[in-house]
């Protein structure tokens, strides 16, 4: 396993997603991961199924500690009362009394981001989450928070894959010491089949979703949460540790057409425009 070190947290850098699953497909599936070596999960109010989640990590017997557990908040309320709300009800069904990561999931129009963000850090202060985070955060919404609120941020999660690129959002993260978290690093089953992503696998004997998870590894404060519901395909996925790609993989990547946008609900953000590379 690859890990991110930050903030005094080490990470693993590969971590399991479980949008959309649910339900016994959504423990089933983080058992395996589990088994097979996954240590960092992702999951979310948003999502219905913190407490599949938490069942599987009951069942898997490991010990709470060597797990990450990233969970999110304040789609649809972001006021500090709901979010609050919102962490004592993700407790309770993920079975723990902290998470590693706490991560307002979607900015919210409708509350001042400064007073979420304190929500966040009370949270922090309290002992209920270890580090606090964003989620689709655009550049300018990640410098307000940061540069305007002090926010103290892990980490900010936003859509990012072969067929969608954000170099300059990637950038911008880091440089604000904020790392990045990839989440849909797959395309949300596009990337899988794509003839390029093939041909450089081909070299390595690696499929096109193992090249995409790849790809985001060999980037520095990078981390992403892939998601399969087959055991073979979780499996697959973690089993990218022993390759990396050349100068001539990246250029043939980048050369992709880009802006395949598969995450876009109607509360999203105006988002930052893609680059030409």
């Amino acid at each position: 396993m690859q890990y991110v070190q930050h903030k005094g947290a080490r990470v693993p850098a590969l971590g399991f997603g479980t949008f959309p699953m649910r339900g016994a497909q959504c423990t089933r599936a983080v058992l395996w991961a589990l088994e097979a070596g996954y240590r960092h999960i992702d999951t979310a109010q948003l999502y219905g199924n913190e407490a599949d989640v938490g069942a599987a990590l009951v069942q898997s017997g490991l010990s709470r500690a060597d797990i990450f557990v990233t969970t999110k908040c304040g789609v649809y309320d972001a006021s500090p009362e709901a979010v609050q709300a919102e962490l004592v009800e993700s407790l309770d069904r993920l079975q723990t009394d902290y998470v590693d990561l706490w991560m307002y999931h979607w900015p919210n129009r409708d509350t001042p981001l400064a007073e979420t963000l304190a929500a966040l850090a009370d949270a922090r202060t309290a002992g209920l989450v270890r580090q606090v985070g964003v989620g689709n955060f655009t550049i300018p919404l990640l410098h307000e928070a940061v540069e305007v609120h002090g926010a103290d941020l892990f980490s900010n999660q936003f859509e990012n894959h072969p067929l969608l690129r954000q170099p300059a959002v990637e950038a911008a993260t880091v440089a604000l010491g904020v790392t990045v978290t990839a989440h849909s690093p797959l395309g949300r089953g596009k990337v899988p089949g794509n003839h390029v992503l093939e041909g450089v696998g081909a070299k390595y004997g690696k499929s096109a979703a193992q090249v995409a998870i790849r790809w985001q590894l060999d980037k520095p404060d990078t981390m992403l949460v892939p998601k399969s519901t087959r055991r073979e395909g979780i499996a697959e996925n973690i089993d990218v540790f022993d390759f990396t790609l050349d100068d001539a993989d990246r250029a043939a990547i980048e050369g992709l057409p880009n802006g395949q946008r598969g995450s876009d609900p109607p509360f999203a953000p105006d988002w930052d425009p893609i680059e030409e590379e």
